[in-house]
């Protein structure tokens, strides 16, 4: 994240007319190569902690938004490229893995940076929003930096899938969701450092990740049967050993991605996925495009 102290890239020129929603005023500028939205079951309760639709969108330079009363928070998580923001007294760049807090009522605002923005929104709304805010202090924050990404994409890519899934007025796992990404954005002051062994590994895996790791292996590596392994990762990650092993090798092929001149296949061998086709599979899943797909977004930020 970067202070700003030149307010002139938020200036408009002029102010278009406002557009409404509900009680919710917003002006915008549009300039966008792509844009998804899908909207969620809202769960049980009307007046739980819900997650309203979720965003994807591929901002072009000179994107602009700025609203005012609203009455949800919004989240909004950098990908890639760099977005500019502003809210309260505060104005900053953020860059890939953070988050912007664009608070219910206040007046917030956001452009895309010189090189465009590739971010995920979160609408999240219910009548315990505002008391949550308020106790947790998240309510008095602007941006969220110093993420744990791996479990910050996990999230999301399980609130995608409940959006692609039929709604369920049964189903409380948007409630679930929902109160689980606020919690990491939260953070917890009494989180622990890891155990040696299980950072060891950890490094082993951001570095290796296209080694042909086993579950045996990497629980000898941290000094554990394969069972407490499971538990470990579960404990400290959020995650099963497999599942973190498959986010680094996604994460790893996304910037191979942006080397134009490395074959689908040989960028596929390269994070450990000797078929081409499964891992076009594997990279659809996760991240909603196959990596063609990708790659020609990544080239209109070039």
């Amino acid at each position: 994240m970067k202070q700003l102290n030149d307010l002139s890239p938020f200036r408009w020129n002029p102010l278009p007319p406002p557009n409404h929603y509900h009680e919710m005023e917003f002006y915008h500028h549009r300039s966008r190569r792509f844009y998804r939205m899908r909207n969620l079951s809202p769960g049980v309760r009307e007046d739980q902690l819900r997650i309203e639709c979720i965003c994807e969108v591929a901002l072009l330079r000179q994107a602009h938004y700025m609203r005012r009363n609203a009455p949800f928070l919004s989240i909004e998580y950098v990908k890639s490229g760099s977005l500019l923001v502003r809210q309260r007294e505060c104005a900053c760049e953020l860059e890939p893995g953070e988050v912007f807090l664009m608070q219910p009522l206040l007046e917030s605002e956001f452009l895309s940076g010189d090189g465009g923005c590739r971010k995920i929104s979160l609408m999240i709304s219910g009548t315990l929003l505002k008391p949550f805010l308020e106790s947790s202090g998240l309510g008095e924050r602007n941006v969220v930096t110093g993420l744990d990404g791996h479990s910050m994409e996990r999230i999301l890519q399980e609130i995608g899938e409940l959006a692609d899934e039929s709604p369920d007025p049964g189903s409380i796992r948007n409630s679930l969701l929902c109160f689980e990404i606020l919690q990491l954005l939260r953070g917890r002051p009494d989180t622990v450092a890891l155990p040696s062994p299980l950072a060891e590994l950890r490094t082993l895996l951001e570095e290796h990740p296209e080694h042909a790791w086993t579950q045996s292996e990497m629980a000898q590596r941290c000094n554990c049967s394969p069972t407490h392994l499971v538990r470990l990762f579960h404990n400290y990650f959020h995650t099963t050993p497999r599942q973190y092993l498959l986010d680094l090798r996604i994460h790893r092929a996304r910037q191979l991605l942006a080397d134009e001149t490395r074959s689908i296949k040989e960028i596929a061998a390269a994070v450990g996925c000797g078929n081409a086709l499964n891992f076009s599979t594997c990279f659809r899943r996760r991240q909603g495009v196959s990596p063609r797909e990708y790659r020609k977004q990544l080239s209109f930020f070039s």
